[in-house]
């Protein structure tokens, strides 16, 4: 399902619907079942939901690849609230440091990344990021990293101390600045968790 702007208060949803959201290989597809049902005549709806963590637009804390690391109930909420960029990537290429450097303004902490799926990050690209003070990186593909890769840039950048948000719909985004809410649940003990993201365009 496209991400949808509310014209009157300006708010662009980037969050994919969870049902109908592509589903990682090998991760579950996520299913909503009835327990109760008003229009069965039952007096409440009530509902249980049963899917992977990393399905749809989610949240990753280090504890996704780090061995004892911060799980995503111990994260700081800052990673998920606060002024960010969108940026398109060059498509169909892996992105290096060269790239941030020309274009990344200084003092950035949140940098959501389009690229339809097509582009991701060199190690020297994530080293830039963090050592750029970049707290938050977010992607509308399902990684940031280019298959074969996903170990080595998981681990550099949630070793590193960085929250990722994978997934997003960043349709109706415009490259520029935002500020951005995407509070993932608080989930003790879980490497990740659904949020539910939306971007409002301000002059940072």
């Amino acid at each position: 399902m496209s991400s949808s702007m509310n014209r009157s208060s300006n708010i662009i949803d980037i969050t994919r619907e969870l049902l109908s959201a592509p589903v990682y290989p090998g991760d579950p597809v996520p299913e909503l079942k009835r327990l109760s049902d008003t229009a069965s005549g039952d007096p409440f709806t009530l509902g249980v939901i049963r899917t992977g963590l990393h399905v749809g637009t989610h949240c990753d804390a280090p504890l996704h690849i780090i061995q004892g690391g911060k799980d995503i109930s111990g994260m700081d909420p800052e990673h998920f609230i606060g002024p960010c960029i969108v940026l398109t990537l060059p498509e169909g290429q892996i992105t290096d440091a060269g790239f941030f450097r020309r274009i990344l303004p200084e003092g950035v902490k949140r940098v959501l990344l389009r690229s339809s799926g097509t582009s991701f990050l060199s190690e020297s690209a994530g080293q830039f990021l963090l050592d750029s003070g970049v707290i938050t990186a977010g992607t509308d593909g399902m990684s940031l990293a280019s298959p074969g890769e996903e170990e080595i840039i998981h681990t550099l950048l949630l070793g590193g101390g960085m929250a990722l948000i994978e997934s997003l719909d960043l349709d109706h985004a415009p490259d520029g600045t935002y500020f951005l809410s995407a509070l993932p649940l608080r989930i003790q003990g879980a490497e990740a968790a659904p949020c539910r993201a939306v971007l409002f365009p301000v002059d940072i």
